[in-house]
Parts: structure tokens; C-alpha cells; sequence
């Protein structure tokens, strides 16, 4: 009889044994098979501060992610990857598993979301579009631009972040601050500016990698196409050479700020502000945009030429002139006759 209830209970055991390895591994199978998460497209999922594995696992069954909230809930567990789940928004993609999804939760793998900045934008237009961003939070939206210098720069000469900032495309976690974003385009501004100064052509007439950014900013303005800004820089820098005014519509529009009506008026030409270079001599007295690498570098190493004019052909191209006259003709030609 002994032997018969010892023998049942092995069976028992063994058999108990046998089903705890058969779910175990049914579990494991079930948490590494992407048939098991329904995501149709890439779509995002935001964990609060604070979450724990049962509420985040709710959250993916409300989001048709998972269908079983007790089997998805259970393997996390038990496979140890909800045990550290860090708040932040993520991504959660085709061909996902309920394991790569818990672990990336688990280790921080955040979603990066990105904006770009585009050559010859301005600070005023670099904040619009970190205002219209839904991940980024602008903390200094209400400084002036002078009290953004002073938090990006205490100790700089400058009082204004115009032209100091690289334009680029950032990219950064949701609820990055504008601040972040300053920060990391000073740095990587005034790095480059650095090394391109060092690299510069000695005879240009700029007395600073300041005065350089003042004018890399009006040559981004002056031209889109790639192949014109060396000599895009060497017309302004055989002006400055001369002494002759820079004569640039684009430092007019700069100073007319909002009063700026889509066209350049000859009221516009002859006010007298800080930034119109049909007024002043030399350089306005800061950049007008933040300019990129390519008109840093052709305005710190120009094309050699004769020219002194240039003017819009109307498809992104310009007519360069050596004299006032060749000017004339390509103005007439190409704008008063249009």
C-alpha cells in the first residue's frame, strides 16, 4: 500500500513538474512571439512618473497592444523586465515582442523626436517653431533675446544669440526644454566657428569670428544655390576692401522687423536703421540669421574675383557684374523688364 501511494506521488510530482516546465515555456514563447502584440503602425505611448507594471499594462490593453492583461502582466513579471520602469514616451513598433517592449520601458530606450533648423532662419523664427513643437517645452518663451544671450552666455561679450546658433536637426526626448536646444546649438556654433576661423583666408577684411558670422549670415540670405556663395562672399568682401557700402536687401528687411510689408519700398531703402546697409558703412551690427557651415566657410574663404554687383535672375541664380554699368544692364534685363 506504502509503495502505491509513494509511487502516486511521484507521478504526481513528476507530472506537476512536467506542467510547470510546459507553461513555463509556453509563458516564454508567448512573451518572445511579435504574434502576440498588435501594432499595425509605429505609434507612441507615454508612461507618467510614478507607473508600475500593472497600470502600464493596462494602458497597452486599452491600446489593443496586448489582449490578455493577466498573461501580459504575468510574464513581465516573471521575466524580470518590469521591475525598473522608467517614465518617458516611447515608440512601439511592427514587429515588436511583449519582451522588447517591457525592456525598452526598462531601459530607457526613449522614442527621439526631432526639429530642424533650417540655414538662414532667425532667432525669432527658431522660437515659432519650438513653440509649435508638442514634445518640447519652452521654458524661456517668455525671455527677450537679450536675457536668453545672458542665460546661454554670462560671461560673452554678446548681447544678442542672433547668428550664435548652429542650424541644424536636433533630436531629443519629449519635454526637452528650449533651453537644451539653446544650449547645444551655442556649443556646436561656437565650435565650428572655431575651427573655421583657424582655417581662414588671412587677407578677408574681418576683424573677428564675430564679424565673420555677421557677414556668412547676409550671404546665406543673399543666396540659395550652393555654387554661388564663394562669390556671393567675394562681392561683399571686395566691397569692404574698397570701402563701398554692403547695399544688402536683406539687412533691410532684418532692421524693419515687423514693419516689413513683403516688398522693399524706396521709403525702406532710405530709413536709417542700424541693420540697412544702403545707410551704413560696413558691417550691421550683429548677424541677421543664423548662417550655416558652407556660408561660414565661403566668407572666411571667398572666391578670388573682380565683381562688385550681383543680381536675381529670378530662378535662385544671380548675373555677378565687375561695374555699375554691367549691373545696370543685368537689372534691367532680368528685373525692371519682367
Amino acid at each position: 500500500m506504502f509503495r502505491i501511494i509513494r509511487n502516486l506521488l511521484v507521478a504526481l510530482i513528476t507530472l506537476g513538474f512536467a506542467a510547470g516546465v510546459g507553461g513555463w515555456l509556453w509563458l516564454q514563447h508567448w512573451y518572445t512571439d511579435a504574434n502576440n502584440v498588435v501594432v499595425e503602425q509605429a505609434q507612441l505611448i507615454e508612461i507618467p512618473r510614478g507607473s508600475h507594471a500593472r497600470s502600464v499594462t493596462r494602458q497597452l490593453v486599452a491600446k489593443g497592444v496586448f489582449e490578455s492583461e493577466t498573461i501580459a502582466y504575468a510574464t513581465a513579471r516573471l521575466f524580470k523586465d518590469a521591475d525598473r520602469i522608467q517614465a518617458g514616451v516611447y515608440e512601439l513598433r511592427e514587429y515588436d515582442t511583449p519582451q522588447s517592449i517591457w525592456q525598452r520601458f526598462n531601459q530607457g530606450h526613449q522614442h527621439y523626436f526631432s526639429i530642424t533648423f533650417a540655414e538662414g532662419l532667425n532667432f525669432a523664427e527658431w522660437r515659432a517653431l519650438i513653440a509649435e513643437h508638442p514634445w518640447l517645452r519652452a521654458d524661456w518663451q517668455e525671455k527677450s533675446a537679450e536675457e536668453v544671450m545672458q542665460a546661454l552666455a554670462p560671461d560673452s561679450e554678446f548681447s544678442h544669440p542672433e547668428g550664435l546658433l548652429f542650424p541644424d536637426t536636433y533630436r531629443f526626448h519629449a519635454y526637452t526644454t528650449d533651453a537644451q536646444i539653446f544650449r547645444q546649438a551655442y556649443r556646436k556654433m561656437e565650435s565650428l566657428l572655431e575651427t573655421l576661423w583657424a582655417g581662414r583666408d588671412r587677407d578677408v577684411p574681418l576683424q573677428s569670428p564675430y564679424e565673420a558670422l555677421i557677414l556668412a549670415s547676409i550671404v546665406e540670405k543673399e543666396t540659395g544655390a550652393a555654387h554661388e556663395r564663394g562669390l556671393v562672399a567675394s562681392v561683399f568682401v571686395n566691397r569692404l576692401r574698397t570701402g563701398m557700402r554692403l547695399q544688402s536687401d536683406p539687412t533691410i528687411i532684418y532692421g524693419l522687423g515687423d514693419r516689413y510689408r513683403g516688398v522693399i519700398y524706396r521709403s525702406d531703402i532710405q530709413e536709417h536703421t542700424a541693420y540697412n546697409t544702403y545707410r551704413i558703412n560696413g558691417l550691421p551690427p550683429t548677424p541677421i540669421a543664423m548662417p550655416g557651415r558652407d556660408a561660414i566657410f565661403a566668407t572666411l574663404n571667398p572666391e578670388s574675383s573682380e565683381y562688385y554687383y550681383f543680381v536675381s535672375r529670378n530662378d535662385g541664380t544671380h548675373v555677378f557684374s565687375r561695374t555699375l554699368q554691367e549691373h545696370n544692364r543685368a537689372v534691367n534685363q532680368y528685373q525692371r523688364n519682367r
